[in-house]
């Protein structure tokens, strides 16, 4: 999907250069039906390869303001696609809204220390990074919680390379971040996220069950299990068990009463519970 995605954006660039007009322009009937049909195809695409035709169309965008016909097609279609994606995200939102609130409401009393939620700090990409983790079926605030704890939300490339979520595997090198670079270490996360969880699932079974999380739904043995996957685990059979349980832990419960901050899991609870207060 992800390929046909770009070739249809391939296509309708290069079909509409070829017809180039520089003048203020009125769309024709003939180009009205074109819209459409482009419209028709990319409504059925899957959520990733959505974002995919808007990113690679929002590319296009500044190039094609020179020409006024170009312009106002490439613009029609960017903003169906952003349209849809928007709705398609609202609606997971709020069909979402009760379980995450039961999920919440469970969990929440046993945070154990008094910290405010860094809002301005970790919230003023959320839009970005929840349109990202929504296109990649995938729980916001566990990409925050995990960007929180490997970078303090930093928006930056950390001096070793790993980026602000800490992949060793990658190499982002350490000159200022890019809104592109960022977004792209998002993906990368994400990727390298459900990779992990695919590895443990293949070997999982009735007595050890699979780990799913999605942008909708989760458990709380799912969450504490990935972020234990994700950080580093030591296996018994094929029972997660967590390298550094403070990773997960610090500043939940009354074993890390001490902490001084909100890790992964706690820092999950707080932006959880700013979403539901924002929907």
């Amino acid at each position: 999907m992800k390929n046909k995605i770009q070739i249809l954006v391939i296509v309708f660039v290069l079909f509409f250069w070829l017809m180039w007009i520089s003048h203020a322009y009125t769309l024709t009937g003939d180009e009205l039906k074109q819209i459409n049909s482009q419209k028709v195809t990319i409504s059925n695409a899957e959520n990733y390869g959505l974002r995919s035709y808007y990113t690679q169309l929002s590319k296009w965008y500044d190039i094609l303001q020179a020409n006024d016909r170009l312009w106002t097609i490439s613009k029609e279609l960017r903003d169906y696609a952003y349209s849809l994606i928007d709705s398609r995200k609202k609606v997971a939102k709020q069909s979402s809204l009760a379980s995450k609130s039961e999920f919440l409401n469970e969990y929440k009393d046993n945070i154990s220390i008094d910290e405010d939620f860094p809002e301005e700090k970790c919230t003023w990409r959320y839009n970005t990074i929840d349109n990202i983790s929504f296109a990649n079926d995938f729980p916001t605030a566990l990409t925050i919680a995990v960007w929180y704890r490997e970078s303090t939300c930093g928006y930056y490339l950390p001096s070793n390379g790993d980026g602000p979520f800490q992949i060793v595997n990658k190499d982002y090198w350490t000159w200022e971040i890019t809104e592109e670079t960022f977004k792209q270490t998002i993906q990368d996360f994400i990727d390298f996220s459900k990779r992990k969880i695919d590895n443990y699932n293949n070997r999982a079974d009735e007595e050890y069950p699979e780990i799913k999380i999605s942008y909708t739904g989760f458990d709380f043995t799912g969450v504490v299990n990935y972020l234990a996957l994700y950080n580093g685990w030591t296996r018994t059979w094929w029972i997660i068990q967590p390298n550094a349980p403070e990773y997960i832990y610090d500043g939940y419960g009354e074993a890390y009463s001490w902490a001084k901050k909100f890790w992964t899991y706690p820092m999950f609870l707080k932006v959880l519970e700013r979403e539901i207060d924002n929907m």
